[in-house]
C-alpha cells in the first residue's frame, strides 16, 4: 500500500485569502470546546479520470461520515459534538421537523465554496436551524462534497453559525484518492481541531 499523501488547502478570510496559506495546524482548536453538529457528507462527484471514475459514491460517503465520528471519538470528542449517525437519529426521532440532514440544499457551495463572514444560503440557514435544535449546538461543521479529482480525493468542508446564519470557516482537504482516503481526510479534519 503506497503512503498517503495530504495537504490543506484553505480558503482564507478576507484578503489573506489570495495570499499563501498560513499554517493549519489546530487552527479550529476553538472549536473543541464548543458543541458542534456534524452533518452527514453531503454530495459525491466522480472524475471520469482517475480513482474514482467507479468508486461506490454512496458508500464512500458512509464510510467518510464513520471514519470522521470515529476519529473525533477516539481523541476525546464523544461528548461534546454530534456526528453524522447522531445526526440522523435525532431527525428519524422528531419526525415534526421536516429538515432531512443528509439534504442541506448545498449546491452552490459546491462549485464555488463561500467565505468566512458569508451569509449561509436561506434554504440552508433554516435546514441547519432544525438540525442545531436537535443537537442543542450552535456551530454546524458540513462535509459539503466528497470529490474526486484526477488522483487526489478532496473533502470541501464548512463550518456555520447557526444562530447568526454565516460562514465562520471553510477549507478543501485533499488525500491520495482510494476508497482508503476516506479515513485520512477525518484523520486531516481532526488534526485541526484536536491533537491526536
Amino acid at each position: 500500500m503506497r503512503p498517503l499523501t495530504i495537504s490543506l488547502l484553505l480558503a482564507l478570510p478576507l484578503s489573506l485569502a489570495a495570499q499563501e496559506p498560513v499554517p493549519a495546524e489546530r487552527a479550529l482548536s476553538t472549536f473543541a470546546a464548543q458543541r458542534v453538529a456534524v452533518t452527514p457528507v453531503q454530495a459525491w462527484r466522480a472524475d471520469s479520470l482517475g480513482w474514482s471514475a467507479n468508486a461506490p459514491g454512496d458508500s464512500l460517503r458512509a464510510a467518510l461520515d464513520s471514519a470522521i465520528a470515529r476519529e473525533f471519538r477516539e481523541r476525546g470528542m464523544a461528548s461534546r459534538w454530534a456526528y453524522a449517525a447522531d445526526v440522523m437519529r435525532s431527525a428519524r426521532r422528531n419526525p415534526t421537523l421536516r429538515a432531512d440532514p443528509a439534504m442541506l440544499g448545498i449546491g452552490r457551495w459546491r462549485g464555488m465554496p463561500p467565505k468566512a463572514g458569508d451569509p449561509v444560503p436561506q434554504v440552508v440557514a433554516d435546514n441547519l436551524r432544525t438540525v442545531s435544535a436537535l443537537g442543542d449546538t450552535r456551530y454546524a461543521l458540513i462535509p459539503v462534497e466528497l470529490r474526486g479529482a484526477g488522483d487526489d480525493a478532496v473533502l470541501r468542508v464548512v463550518i456555520t453559525d447557526t444562530r447568526r446564519r454565516i460562514v465562520v470557516w471553510t477549507a478543501d482537504l485533499i488525500a491520495t484518492g482510494s476508497p482508503d482516503a476516506t479515513a485520512a481526510v477525518a484523520r486531516r479534519l481532526a488534526d485541526l481541531v484536536v491533537d491526536p
